[in-house]
């Protein structure tokens, strides 16, 4: 761990301390109803969303090894296939593909995020408070609290508003995994958005000749795959849209990847970023490596295993108990003031 580190504070609020202290509860604004009601539909709809994502994977994984393989690898009358080694190589490679995709997905899903009392066990709230608090005051003198579960915040903790608690290293919630993405499942969900793109990508390359086939063959001709023309159609145009809209959120999740930071943390840095600048200063994110210091990190590459670790779809858990980071030099820390909900 490197040594201590002074940070800047960066108010971004000045509460007015003549202000009477009231327990009057606020009526909630229009944006506030709509927020918690996409916050309960969000919980509620999770099990739909992952139960439908497994569907269309699975019909899409299907349609490929049961229409575009035959094609493009047609049996001969001894059995053989045409083309021995492609028909080999493209099977591995699309199992690599297929392995991939569910594989990380599976562990995204089932993958706790981290939470702040992970690793701590007690008997009731009080101990639990005290326990967090002084496993955080190992690591800093005065550690912020938060308001919602009253628990000691380590950095880089936020407080999640459909899972009611504080995740570690929060970037958000997925809806389409029904959990946070958080430190402990991180690596999972960018690697899911890695391989999908791809084998979208693949998947609508093996698919222009069967394509162009069922476009060609009329209601009456002969289809002599077993799934229905109509759904291989729709697998199409599905992966056709999958890819572009995983892809585009995994580029982005890239970028926060390269830059060590998370979605939460890339909106506050830029607000910092315009604070520094006005002052006349240069901002740094006191997370980041670069680009080979931050992969070898996400990835746990050096101290877990070695580099092709990861491009494995393994379970390797990430580096520290997520409450701890290493810091590469100065920076600076959001002070919201009264006005942090810690609500994303």
């Amino acid at each position: 761990m490197s040594a201590a580190i002074p940070f800047a504070a960066v108010p971004t609020s000045d509460p007015d301390d003549k202000e009477p202290i009231t327990t009057r509860r606020r009526k909630l604004t229009f944006s506030e109803r709509m927020e918690l009601l996409i916050d309960a539909m969000s919980a509620r709809l999770g099990p739909i969303l992952i139960s439908l994502a497994v569907l269309l994977l699975s019909l899409a994984i299907f349609c490929y090894f049961a229409v575009f393989i035959p094609y493009h690898y047609p049996r001969q009358e001894t059995g053989e296939a045409s083309d021995r080694f492609g028909y080999i190589a493209n099977m591995v490679w699309s199992g690599y593909l297929v392995w991939g995709i569910m594989a990380n997905y599976y562990y995204a899903v089932t993958t706790p995020p981290g939470t702040v009392l992970d690793g701590i066990s007690a008997e009731n709230d009080e101990s639990s408070f005290q326990d967090v608090l002084l496993e955080m005051e190992t690591y800093t003198e005065f550690p912020p609290t938060c308001k919602r579960c009253h628990l000691p915040k380590p950095e880089r903790t936020h407080h999640c508003s459909v899972c009611k608690k504080c995740i570690l290293k929060y970037d958000h919630h997925c809806p389409w995994i029904h959990n946070c993405v958080g430190h402990f499942n991180h690596r999972y969900f960018v690697m899911f958005l890695t391989y999908l793109p791809m084998a979208c990508a693949y998947f609508m390359y093996m698919g222009i000749g069967p394509f162009l086939l069922l476009a060609e063959l009329g209601d009456n001709d002969n289809w002599p795959y077993p799934l229905p023309k109509a759904l291989v159609a729709f697998s199409m145009v599905l992966a056709g849209a999958m890819g572009l809209a995983v892809g585009g959120m995994g580029c982005w999740h890239w970028y926060l990847t390269l830059t060590a930071q998370t979605t939460l943390e890339q909106y506050n840095n830029n607000y910092i970023k315009n604070v520094c600048k006005k002052k006349g200063e240069k901002f740094t994110n006191m997370y980041s490596f670069g680009i080979i210091g931050n992969l070898l990190d996400f990835f746990n590459i050096g101290r877990r295993g070695p580099w092709y670790t990861a491009l494995l779809p393994i379970r390797i858990p990430p580096i520290g108990n997520g409450k701890r980071f290493e810091k590469s030099g100065r920076g600076y820390v959001l002070d919201f003031g009264q006005e942090d909900d810690d609500m994303v």
